[in-house]
């Protein structure tokens, strides 16, 4: 269940009433939250209509809250604060644009109401196959470790195998078969022994992210791995990217690691483009 927050400034109207429609429509899904960054009462316009159109009670079940009352969260959504939009440290992951319908009469209350029923209920359907997920496994180094090679975030496949690059269709450990002339490896152990064997090391950048699937850009909420403790751990001189979206990710939050990074083409199979002898050819320079 993913953690969701509706942000405007006062947390008075419109991201009260958000919270409680999520919660009506779509608690199977999300785990809601408002706030803002200056506090108000609840409208009591939004109080009394949310109570006869619904029968929900906001009074009795939610308060005003600052962005410092709510854990951290996995998306958050502005309500549509215009010019006046609350700092949150983040890009938002949505932008409701919603009218304050304060002050403006029964009508434009139920209007804007209404168009937040619609909105959850598109949000729910939207994000219903994303889940929060934590990177389980280790990176594979040692101290002899001279190269790194960095993927995003491990597929569904991997984090069933509990390994990097469990998808059979990832040509990884055929590239890396290649340029150390071994045989293919089939067991996690003969993979370990062919990386640590060839002063190889393996991680990804992201430790935990909100993912639908094994789909790179649907990432969201990233929070990153200690590169540096690999580094300082390992005579890593040289660092390189498994596809655009490591690089990406590289470039954007490790810069404290201190190593440029080198983008090599993703041995994905969503990368069809390349062949398996393109791959190889590309990837000889980390040898």
């Amino acid at each position: 269940m993913l953690k969701i927050a509706f942000i405007c400034v006062h947390n008075s109207c419109r991201s009260q009433i958000a919270e409680a429609l999520c919660r009506k429509y779509a608690s199977d899904v999300f785990e809601p939250y408002s706030a803002g960054t200056e506090l108000r009462e609840i409208n009591k316009d939004a109080i009394r209509l949310m109570k006869e159109i619904y029968d929900i009670d906001m009074e009795e079940n939610q308060h005003s809250k600052l962005m410092k009352d709510i854990p951290n969260v996995d998306l958050m959504v502005s309500m549509g604060c215009g010019v006046s939009c609350p700092i949150i440290g983040r890009k938002f992951d949505e932008d409701l644009k919603l009218e304050d319908p304060t002050g403006k009469g029964d009508d434009k209350f139920k209007e804007i109401i209404s168009e937040i029923e619609k909105d959850i209920l598109e949000l729910r359907e939207k994000y219903k196959k994303y889940q929060k997920v934590e990177h389980t496994f280790e990176p594979v180094y040692d101290e002899n470790s001279k190269v790194l090679i960095l993927g995003s975030f491990p597929s569904v496949k991997s984090r069933e195998q509990n390994f990097y690059y469990g998808h059979p269709r990832n040509r990884f450990w055929q590239v890396i078969s290649n340029l150390t002339e071994t045989e293919l490896p089939t067991t996690i152990e003969e993979k370990k022994e062919i990386l640590l064997k060839n002063n190889i090391a393996i991680w990804d950048v992201i430790k935990s992210c909100v993912i639908k699937g094994s789909s790179d850009s649907s990432i969201k909420n990233v929070v990153v791995n200690d590169i540096t403790e690999v580094v300082k751990n390992s005579k890593i001189d040289r660092i390189f990217a498994n596809g655009d979206k490591s690089f990406k990710l590289y470039k954007k939050y490790c810069s404290d690691v201190g190593i440029e990074i080198e983008k090599l083409p993703s041995t994905s199979p969503a990368n069809a483009a390349f062949s398996i002898e393109k791959l190889v050819e590309d990837w000889e320079v980390i040898k």
